[in-house]
């Protein structure tokens, strides 16, 4: 069977693909969780070892308990940040702000989390020790994910929720000691829109022959939109 037609071109795809929170309550088809994980399977890692596995979590018992799972360390985490970043003070007061409105959209996201249509573990099959750079080799995998996902018309986003609750996890779908689950990523049909993203402009991030030197020929499209980066300070200093 062929992969289904796209409907975004590559950099259109590259440059509007945002984190998706909130999705409806249809299923993805396996049609299209095939096309999705199929991109996955073809990242890069390291020597092609492909130690890259991704346990992909839908509507069946085990799904429901591990949504479950992560869902009470998503809250917890969402909690611990919503307080030491200040998300109610200074511009957070402010309802129609972008603090406030991200506050808005994380706390719906993790009071709701039980109910992603999909939930995919990306995990990396470890053949050695840790290494600063193994993540090099299940990361690209989860980009080229979210991406075939914005190709077919679905959404997701990458979290650490699974973090907080590892052990649990590892015990409920019994994955092996020397396995990292490298992630949490949840997918479904968005509410709302895709990008176009805000970033900071080209000539704070590209640098030519040397560091903090701007290439001249860094310049972002027009009408391209911007935002500071976040979170650099601490919250009270942001709020100065």
């Amino acid at each position: 069977m062929p992969l289904p037609p796209d409907t975004v071109g590559l950099l259109e795809g590259l440059t509007t693909t945002r984190a998706i929170r909130r999705y409806g309550d249809e299923p993805v088809p396996e049609e299209a969780l095939r096309a999705i994980l199929f991109a996955a399977t073809r990242a890069p890692s390291g020597s092609n070892r492909q130690p890259f596995r991704f346990l992909v979590l839908t509507s069946g018992p085990k799904a429901q308990e591990a949504k479950k799972i992560i869902a009470g360390g998503a809250r917890r985490i969402w909690g611990g940040k919503r307080s030491a970043d200040q998300y109610e003070q200074g511009s957070g007061a402010v309802a129609d702000s972008p603090k406030a409105r991200m506050a808005r959209t994380m706390q719906e996201f993790v009071d709701t989390f039980e109910r992603v249509p999909v939930l995919i573990l990306p995990c990396l099959v470890r053949y050695r020790d840790p290494t600063p750079s193994e993540g090099a080799s299940v990361y690209p995998g989860c980009q080229n994910l979210l991406l075939a996902a914005r190709a077919l018309g679905y959404g997701g986003v990458f979290t650490g929720f699974n973090f907080a609750v590892d052990a649990e996890l590892r015990a409920l779908l019994d994955v092996p000691d020397n396995t990292f689950i490298a992630g949490t990523i949840t997918l479904g049909r968005p509410v709302g829109h895709q990008g176009p993203v805000r970033r900071r402009p080209m000539p704070e991030l590209v640098y030519s022959e040397s560091w903090g030197e701007p290439a001249p020929w860094a310049v972002d499209p027009p009408g391209t939109a911007f935002t500071s980066a976040g979170p650099p300070r601490s919250a009270m200093r942001r709020e100065e």
